[in-house]
């Protein structure tokens, strides 16, 4: 849940600031800055206002229209071919614009190919043409193009330096994400992906900068910058180095609040504090994780940020719930909601009546759950909100399990684990894969358990997601106790409970004893017998050594017996 800022102006500002310093920093190199507006009228303010301080700072603006033939690659060759100052390498920046134009524009009725097909085309096959082109260009685009370029231009969009965003600075309600999804599990609130810069070019960058100058303002955002790409790799399972990329990830948010905090940029170091606190939350490392959200709550309440406040309310009631420690989770949450309805904040409202649903549902008061998750539905549909909406869908069908009516249970399930998906939303679709595991398990369909269960564990591991590991073990064993798999069920119980002390977690580290104990009574641990795969046919039992003996011996005692009495009457 990072904060919302009172005045769209405000971030606007900050990513003025941001391609200020790319162009700055970017001569003498290739550095395409992809930047989407849809306001024209701002656009034009904002293209006016950095020509003139590039002009102040000796690097010379040049502007570029896309017309007829939208070829950017061959615009920039005819205009370095007239201009001397960039023959010689002058410092410039090249400016593009009219992409937007585009998409009005057709040709031949009879070519199925429009200008904009035509545009992405020229950007996917421009690298090699433009790498001798070193010096930044600034391309923009609307939000549209924006989302079509990932897909339609993939090579370019690989190579890009940054990508940036100005909003519509009229009155509007922007939305930020809060809630955590119905199984205890947080939900990541990282940018997405294709706001990001490269790994390996953010490195570069944050190094070229760091031997120019160890204090330059801009390394603070460049540091949280390098904190969400490392934190977006591993919450989509990409990390090379899980325990290596994790630290990188909190060494380098860390590096941002404190250089925010010198910089006495408050609500900068508020919204670097809630992003730590995010990622620890993901990663279990709840300690860590509350002293992150409590120094967010105290920067946003010093500096009167009421959307701030309730930003870290909400992630504090999120952690105790993840805790289970339900009562208190609920105090916070209820002074989110409180606080969100106050300034209008329908999204966040959202978020905050699914987790307050979640909580009571864990405190057995399913009825309340169950109207609280219906609030949140209605809020989370108008406002158009998928990722809450997939968690209201599997809150409720968690209470609908709990009241054992497990075909509505799963019906829900299948629709919030069809959402994550569709989002791409890693960690919701471990969850929901777990919770269909949970409910065909209640239907007696131990098999598809499993399977649902080893499905939502491998993608937990890939994550890095150590409390819903946990989860999944427990459940999958739980399953696995079922089939009759008695061995196999205790290992998976055994590494649940590794996990859970590991956290912290008394209550699920008793719940974990219970059932090795359960177990115990029914295999003999000292020596124990591999279970066979869950497909395997088990064999017939072959009798022991001993009793086939036995079964010989008696065999010629009554055979000795039948000829002795056969002698006595043959005899008489």
């Amino acid at each position: 849940m990072v904060p919302q800022r009172d005045d769209p102006q405000t971030d606007n500002e900050e990513t003025y600031d941001q391609l200020i310093s790319l162009i700055e920093n970017s001569q003498g190199r290739l550095a395409p800055i992809i930047v989407s507006c849809d306001d024209s009228a701002l656009r034009q303010r904002i293209i006016m206002r950095y020509e003139t301080e590039t002009r102040q700072a000796q690097i010379r603006p040049y502007r570029i229209v896309l017309g007829q033939e939208p070829s950017m690659r061959a615009e920039l060759e005819a205009l370095k071919q007239q201009e001397k100052h960039l023959q010689q390498d002058g410092a410039a920046v090249f400016t593009v614009t009219g992409a937007e134009l585009l998409l009005r524009m057709t040709i031949d009725p009879q070519d199925e190919q429009s200008e904009l097909d035509k545009f992405f085309g020229y950007l996917q096959w421009t690298r090699e043409g433009l790498r001798e082109f070193r010096y930044p260009i600034v391309l923009w685009v609307t939000q549209r193009i924006l989302r079509e370029m990932s897909r339609r231009a993939p090579d370019f969009w690989s190579w890009r330096k940054a990508v940036l965003r100005f909003v519509d600075e009229s009155p509007q309600l922007t939305q930020f994400p809060i809630t955590i999804n119905p199984s205890s599990q947080p939900i990541q609130d990282q940018p997405k992906a294709e706001n990001l810069p490269p790994l390996a070019e953010l490195q570069a960058e944050i190094a070229t900068l760091t031997a120019k100058n160890p204090d330059a303002p801009g390394l603070a955002t460049l540091y949280e910058r390098l904190g969400q790409v490392y934190a977006q790799r591993i919450s989509q399972g990409i990390a090379q180095n899980l325990e290596q990329e994790r630290e990188q990830t909190i060494n380098a948010f860390q590096q941002a609040i404190s250089r925010y905090y010198h910089q006495n940029n408050r609500s900068s170091e508020m919204s670097a504090l809630t992003q730590l606190g995010l990622f620890l939350q993901f990663q279990s490392l709840d300690p860590e994780t509350i002293s992150c959200h409590e120094k967010s709550l105290e920067v946003a309440r010093e500096i009167g940020d009421r959307q701030g406040e309730a930003a870290a309310l909400g992630n504090l009631g999120s952690t105790y719930l993840m805790l289970g420690e339900y009562l208190q989770g609920i105090d916070y949450l209820r002074q989110a909601l409180e606080i969100q309805r106050e300034i209008g904040n329908r999204n966040d409202e959202g978020g905050s009546l699914c987790n307050l649903a979640n909580a009571y549902s864990k405190l057995g008061q399913y009825p309340r759950a169950i109207e609280f998750y219906q609030q949140a539905l209605e809020v989370q549909r108008e406002v158009g909100n998928r990722n809450f909406e997939s968690n209201s869908l599997g809150g409720l069908g968690n209470v609908y399990d709990s009241l054992g009516q497990y075909q509505q249970a799963i019906d829900f399930a299948q629709q919030a684990l069809e959402i994550t998906r569709e989002l791409g939303d890693r960690q919701g679709e471990a969850n929901w894969l777990m919770n269909l595991g949970n409910a065909y398990r209640n239907l007696g369909q131990y098999q598809r358990a499993v399977y649902f269960s080893q499905q939502s564990l491998k993608i937990r591991r890939e994550i890095g997601d150590l409390h819903g590991e946990a989860l999944s073990l427990f459940n999958m064993a739980r399953a696995l106790a079922k089939l009759g798999q008695s061995w196999k069920a205790l290992q998976h119980f055994q590494q649940a409970k590794q996990i859970y002390q590991s956290l912290g977690l008394k209550h699920e580290v008793e719940n974990c004893t219970t059932e090795i104990y359960q177990l115990n009574q029914i295999i003999p641990v000292q020596q124990p017998n591999p279970a066979p795969q869950i497909n395997d046919q088990p064999s017939v039992p072959r009798p022991s050594v001993s009793k086939r003996r036995q079964k010989i011996l008696w065999f010629w005692v009554l055979a000795g017996v039948a000829i002795a009495f056969l002698i006595w009457w043959v005899l008489h």
